[in-house]
This record gives C-alpha cells, sequence and structure tokens, in this order.
C-alpha cells in the first residue's frame, strides 16, 4: 500500500502538469506574426473588402458618428478602391497595360488570340456637328449638322511610341446573368420588357438590363430608376463624389479607371465617369461612342444632390489579347482617305485635322463584342459664320489583323 502523503502529492503534481498543458500558448506576438502573413497571401481585393466591411460596420455600430462623416469616410475609401482596382501607383510617369489590367477584372490571352477582327467606325451617316462651346474632355455638343463633303489636311502632330496594344471582348450575357446581376443588388425580376432582358424592383429603385445594341453600337447596361424619393447625398466633395457615394451604397462603383466630367443644365446635374482603358507606351485612352464622344457611366443629381437616374455598363469579365497597330504615318493617311471622291472642288470646304487621340470603340460581333484600339481625328472649320467640328475614326489594328 502507498502513502497517504505520497498519493496526495502525486495527485498535486499531476494536477499542476494539466493546467500547464491546458494554458499552454504560443510565444508572445506568434499569433500576430501568424495572422500577418495569412493575410499578406490573400488577393488584394479580398483585404481591400475585408477591410471595406470591417469599416462600415465600426461606423455602423456609432450611432453618433453623423452623416456628411459617414459619407467623406465613403468618399475615401472609394478612392481608394478606385487607384486599387484600376491599378494606378503614384509615382513614376509610366502607365503599363499590364498594370490596367491587374485586378482580374480582364483574363489575358495569347497575342491575336481573336483571330480577325472586325473594324471600328463612327455612326453611319455621322455629319460634322456644330460645336456650340468647349468642354473637357469632350469637344463638342450637340448642335445642328452640316450635310457636305469636306476636304481634309492634316495640320497636327501624332506620335505613336508603341506598336502593339490591347484588345478587349466580352461575351454577351444571358438573362441569368442579368438575373444574377439584380439578386445581387436585392431586386427580383417583375418582367422582361420588349428590348430588355429583365425588369427589376427592390422597395426603393427599379433596375432595368439591357444587352448590347448593334447600332449605334453600345454594350449591355443597367439602368436605375428611384421608385421613392431618394434623399439628398450629403458628400465632401463635388457632384462627382455625390454620385460615388450613390454607386457605392449599392455596390456598383466603377472598378475600371475613369475620369469624371459634370455637366450643368438647369436643376438638372449629369455626373459622368468616363471610362478609359490602359495602353503600354501610352497611357489611358478614352471610351468613345458612335459619335467620338467619350462615355462610360452617369448618374443624374438634382441641384439638391439627390439621385435620379444612374446608367452605366453591366458589370462583365473581360479577356484581352494584344494586337500589332498601325504607324502614325499610316493612321494619317487613313484619315485623308475618308474625304469622299471630288471633294477637292472650290466649293468644298477645307478642313485641317489638328489632332489625334488614341481611343477605344465598341465594335459588336454577335456572341462576343469588341472594345478596340483607334485613333481618333479632330479638325474645326466654318460654314457661313457657324463653326463645326469633324472627325475621322482610323481602326489602329494592323490591316493584316482586320477583316476588313
Amino acid at each position: 500500500m502507498s502513502d497517504p502523503e505520497e498519493d496526495l502529492e502525486l495527485e498535486a503534481l499531476q494536477r499542476q502538469l494539466d493546467d500547464a498543458f491546458e494554458t499552454t500558448r504560443p510565444r508572445i506576438g506568434f499569433e500576430d506574426e501568424l495572422w500577418t502573413r495569412m493575410q499578406a497571401r490573400r488577393p488584394a481585393g479580398t483585404r481591400l473588402r475585408d477591410a471595406w466591411l470591417g469599416l462600415i460596420q465600426g461606423i455602423r455600430e456609432v450611432p453618433a458618428v453623423p452623416m456628411a462623416a459617414v459619407a467623406a469616410v465613403l468618399v475615401v475609401i472609394i478612392g481608394a478602391g478606385i487607384v486599387t482596382f484600376s491599378g494606378v501607383h503614384f509615382g513614376g510617369g509610366s502607365t503599363s497595360a499590364t498594370s490596367g489590367l491587374s485586378a482580374g477584372q480582364y483574363a489575358p490571352q495569347a497575342s491575336g488570340a481573336f483571330g480577325r477582327l472586325p473594324s471600328p467606325v463612327l455612326a453611319p451617316g455621322l455629319t460634322p456637328k456644330a460645336a456650340n462651346g468647349v468642354s473637357q474632355p469632350s469637344t463638342t455638343s450637340p448642335g445642328a449638322d452640316y450635310g457636305g463633303p469636306v476636304a481634309l489636311t492634316w495640320t497636327g502632330k501624332l506620335v505613336l511610341n508603341f506598336s502593339i496594344a490591347p484588345v478587349f471582348r466580352y461575351q454577351e450575357p444571358s438573362t441569368n446573368t442579368a438575373d444574377q446581376f439584380a439578386t445581387s443588388l436585392g431586386a427580383i425580376l417583375v418582367s422582361r420588357p420588349t428590348g430588355y432582358m429583365g425588369s427589376y424592383e427592390t422597395t426603393n429603385f427599379n433596375i432595368r438590363v439591357r444587352g448590347t445594341v448593334q447600332s449605334p453600337a453600345h454594350e449591355p447596361t443597367f439602368t436605375i430608376l428611384p421608385i421613392t424619393s431618394v434623399g439628398s447625398i450629403d458628400a465632401a466633395g463635388g457632384p462627382a463624389d455625390v454620385a460615388l457615394v450613390f454607386l457605392a451604397e449599392r455596390s456598383l462603383a466603377p472598378t475600371w479607371q475613369y475620369t469624371s466630367e459634370a455637366v450643368v443644365s438647369g436643376d438638372l446635374t449629369k455626373v459622368k465617369l468616363l471610362r478609359q482603358f490602359g495602353v503600354s507606351g501610352y497611357g489611358y485612352a478614352y471610351l468613345v461612342d458612335g459619335t467620338g464622344e467619350p462615355y462610360g457611366l452617369e448618374v443624374d443629381l438634382t441641384s439638391n444632390n439627390r439621385p435620379t437616374e444612374a446608367i452605366g455598363p453591366l458589370p462583365l469579365s473581360l479577356d484581352a489579347a494584344s494586337y500589332p497597330i498601325i504607324s502614325a504615318d499610316q493612321a494619317v493617311r487613313s484619315a485623308l482617305a475618308s474625304s469622299p471622291p471630288g471633294a477637292s472642288s472650290a466649293s468644298t470646304p477645307a478642313v485641317a485635322l489638328t489632332s489625334a487621340e488614341l481611343v477605344y470603340s465598341l465594335v459588336v460581333a454577335g456572341d462576343h463584342s469588341f472594345y478596340e484600339p483607334a485613333i481618333l481625328f479632330s479638325g474645326s472649320f466654318t460654314v457661313n459664320g457657324t463653326t463645326y467640328v469633324k472627325r475621322v475614326l482610323v481602326p489602329a489594328v494592323d490591316p493584316s489583323q482586320r477583316t476588313s
């Protein structure tokens, strides 16, 4: 038989060992180090999203925070998100196409992977329009048309310090894609009106989704129309910041690069977020419509910062493939060759094309459509006291890689 005192000592020692193992912890700072390593391995987009959600939750838990402060925080976070997702980095003067694609929005393909491409063009029958004023980056406002031919010359300077540019392609979305987009905004399907993929509603707003339009070419879009009156939005900056807060509240802030433009007409302000694509060796090029005007996403605001409508491209994944482009001399020759036969008569107005820039234009092509690079030339001329602006769009992809 064992000694009772010895048994008691053994039981006490066993309890000490059990307690030691139960309370064993990693060295001080190990858990923080491990968490940091885990976070560093996660995609940047995921980390930004979690930080956004955590910040917003924190704001919600503090009821004393005024709405103006919340709006200011949203503007700061939205700006950070745009910089992160667009691939823009401060410092340095060059912009690469790959930096613009780093967010994972584009799936890169091999060079020329899309085969021979259809050519971008301005809207059929487009004639010069009277310039009613100058705004940046737009160069003309809708006005009277000049229906006659013009004789073109080139007096500007065009330098293209790159030989390849990306072409982007999206697949035509299905009604399921439209339904999933609406569901992500908390909306339910109401009907499928003619010309639309679906009409959806929440208790606060209506959403309409439209597929690609053949002519004039336009990508799939969404339109948001408030059902109940949206209150005024208090943002720290101007109309563009108000529009971004409205979009961010509905998870619709653009993830692509853009510049903003506000056009005031009476009591209505149209905030335009003009879409851009990154090209290595050039920078950012605007997406232009069939008239040569930059476009992207638009939010309409009343004079008291109350949103009344938003129209923008349906979020779609894009494939990207690089293509060889023409030289500056080839672009100029193509632009001048667009003058119609007989345009050299004495009665034909002479138009000096004075500027040219790289742009992107949508080319509709059935199940897949393309955003293609092009050179947009422009110049002004005067007839009978009215000043007009003439634009010429030249496909930038080498002719060997185009179907026409």
